[in-house]
């Protein structure tokens, strides 16, 4: 989309949900954010996607809806490409993490996991299935020059996916990418955005935070760390952590998929995505 036309789609949501002082905040792949100002003085933040379809987070707001009173933000709009939500203050659990207090954000967003998964809640916007989201994951082609230990973790967490696919309990809705950096803690406690809303395991809603948070890789490569975070991961959510480790390497493979782009050569995360395959076949728990 040319950024003409974003901006002419900016102009109009202003309009429309009487909003005003657009500050542009960040870029993702599929969106744009401002901070506005609402007609009654308040801040929001204003999420423009790039087309209506919204990729990969195409219910994530209905989701964030149904949930809300939880640990959620509140969303203010939502129509087609727009959505509006308020504006948190408070630093995320990755700044926190940062900052040199990992273990209070890894608890901070366990708090997080259990007001979101209190007790169950319906959705009625159609949630995107694990089966869906990983789908891609057997369908990678990997290069000649594609190391051969990367290649074997990847064949191994493809099949800890089928195996976690094929058995799944019954199905809840899933925040879908919950970690550090998608929670800010605010004074009323930690608020989570940016769901993708998916439909599945409980088990892996914790899975992808084990990546997390981003800038610390040698805190999130330490295997002790990665043994006692999945075992607090799976006392928060109540599920077996044997299946949330064997989700948190699939769901690494699957990241490193999506960058692959259908071929692998290399990836810097081939060595975390070992890490994470070895406690998944280690771990008995």
């Amino acid at each position: 989309m040319s950024r003409n036309v974003m901006t002419d789609d900016l102009n109009t949501v202003l309009v429309r949900w009487q909003l005003t002082q657009a500050e542009h905040l960040s870029q993702t792949a599929i969106a744009r954010l401002w901070r506005v100002r609402r007609a009654d003085g308040t801040s929001a933040v204003l999420k423009l996607y790039k087309n209506a379809t919204r990729g990969n987070e195409a219910a994530g707001a209905e989701l964030l809806s149904a949930w809300s009173g939880r640990a959620v933000v509140k969303i203010l709009e939502n129509d087609g490409a727009a959505m509006l939500m308020q504006w948190l203050d408070g630093p995320s659990l990755g700044d926190i993490a940062r900052s040199g207090h990992a273990k209070q954000a890894d608890q901070l967003l366990c708090d997080t996991a259990r007001s979101l998964h209190q007790n169950p809640i319906s959705v009625r916007a159609p949630l995107c299935s694990l089966d869906d989201a990983f789908s891609l994951l057997p369908q990678l082609t990997y290069s000649t020059t594609c190391p051969t230990p990367l290649r074997k973790d990847m064949l191994r967490a493809t099949a800890m996916a089928n195996h976690l696919l094929a058995t799944q309990p019954s199905p809840v809705p899933l925040h879908g990418d919950l970690h550090h950096d998608n929670v800010i803690l605010t004074v009323t406690g930690p608020k989570a955005f940016d769901a993708k809303g998916y439909m599945g395991d409980p088990a892996f809603e914790l899975a992808n935070a084990l990546r997390h948070p981003k800038g610390l890789p040698s805190h999130v490569r330490d295997l002790t760390r990665i043994t006692q975070t999945t075992q607090l991961f799976a006392q928060a959510l109540g599920v077996p952590c044997q299946r949330l480790a064997q989700w948190a390497a699939a769901k690494c493979a699957l990241s490193i998929s999506w960058r692959a782009n259908g071929l692998l050569i290399q990836d810097d995360e081939a060595d975390l995505l070992s890490l994470l395959v070895e406690q998944a076949l280690a771990t008995e728990c």
